[in-house]
């Protein structure tokens, strides 16, 4: 699956918000423990805030200011960090200081401008969370799981968000969607591309796709 199979997946199935890492994500021994609040308001919160924005704006363009304001309100919640350094696996260890913070940066870009083109879609849906549960100590990880509840008769989208508690509070660094887990995806198809290319090529490719939402700003 490439950027552009995972830009029309979330088009069409997708709309609210964001991210993280599998690697720490343990499914089977972890020892289930009372689960912190935190993660689940968080996840309460950004999405009435999302939806809210997109319920204002339905109809209307979707404009770069629409744009940033629903970064504004995702972007602080999301550990770009640690889902850098999953995603990009050995290579990381082979990159320059500067070269790993051109990454970060430009893949959290990749990430904002797919989920934008997720958010232009908005038409009504809403996020209902199921439940939430502590998967693994030090470092403590919570996972909140939900449910996003389509409209038109289309089948409901099952999206679990992973956190990570640091020293700055608790962040999301994954997002399994409908059972895809997002930084595995990106992970393989951009190992596949430094394989052949290289760290310099592929890091210069990548800043060359068009990112129209943050155009200007």
């Amino acid at each position: 699956m490439n950027g552009k199979d995972i830009a029309t997946l979330y088009r069409f199935r997708v709309f609210n918000s964001i991210w993280s890492a599998c690697f720490l994500l343990l499914w089977s021994t972890a020892v289930w423990a009372a689960v912190p609040d935190t993660p689940t308001i968080m996840v309460r919160d950004i999405t009435q805030e999302v939806i809210r924005v997109l319920q204002t704006h339905e109809g209307k363009p979707f404009t770069p200011a629409v744009q940033q304001q629903i970064a504004d309100i995702v972007l602080p919640h999301i550990d770009f960090m640690t889902m850098s350094r999953f995603v990009m696996s050995q290579y990381w260890s082979q990159m320059t200081p500067a070269q790993q913070d051109e990454f970060v940066q430009l893949f959290k870009e990749q990430l904002v401008h797919t989920y934008m083109i997720a958010f232009s879609h908005y038409s009504g849906q809403t996020v209902q969370i199921l439940s939430s549960r502590q998967i693994y100590r030090h470092p403590d990880i919570v996972q909140v799981n939900t449910k996003i509840r389509q409209t038109n008769g289309l089948a409901n989208i099952p999206v679990t968000y992973a956190f990570l508690q640091e020293r700055s509070g608790w962040k999301i660094y994954d997002v399994f969607i409908d059972g895809v887990c997002m930084n595995l995806t990106y992970r393989n198809t951009y190992g596949q591309t430094v394989a052949h290319k290289g760290i310099a090529s592929f890091l210069q490719d990548l800043s060359k796709k068009e990112r129209p939402w943050n155009k200007g700003q």
